[in-house]
């Protein structure tokens, strides 16, 4: 499982350094392959074991929704598969930097079976919107039951 939050950089040639925590995970629970998409306004990098599910749950949306099928287009359109290198680096696509807006510093969220990428900017911006939010968020548990 993925947790927590590291800050790190980008390379000019694109390349992102895996934590060493999630790095550990990647390679020990997982093939070190992952697939990355744009969710707007972040990257999300799914470990290929992971992706598979979430295919699978893809393929049962009515896509005779139209909007369901540009969801569809938006994820594969914009996904790439990629590898851990020997420094434990992943390439991430310059139409993927340009959709999230990701400069040199970008922040890496552990997210259970996922890793999400920001840009460093709109992670702060994020973070200080949920410091509002988190107030009424008791309430909100308790109303599915959670708490």
């Amino acid at each position: 499982m993925f947790i927590g939050q590291s800050l790190q950089n980008i390379d000019s040639k694109g390349r992102l350094s895996i934590p060493s925590k999630f790095r550990e995970i990647l390679n020990s629970k997982y093939s070190g392959r992952l697939i990355l998409t744009y969710f707007e306004p972040y990257i999300v990098a799914y470990p290929t074991e992971e992706w598979t599910g979430i295919e699978e749950k893809l393929r049962q949306l009515p896509t005779i929704q139209k909007d369901i099928r540009d969801f569809i287009r938006i994820i594969y359109s914009n996904a790439s598969e990629c590898s851990l290198d020997n420094q434990g680096r992943i390439l991430i696509p310059t139409t993927l930097r340009d959709f999230a807006g990701l400069q040199k510093e970008v922040a890496m969220i552990g997210i259970m079976n996922k890793i999400e990428i920001w840009g460093k900017d709109k992670w702060d911006e994020f973070k200080k919107g949920a410091r509002e939010k988190a107030r009424s968020l008791p309430d909100k548990l308790m109303e599915v039951g959670f708490l």
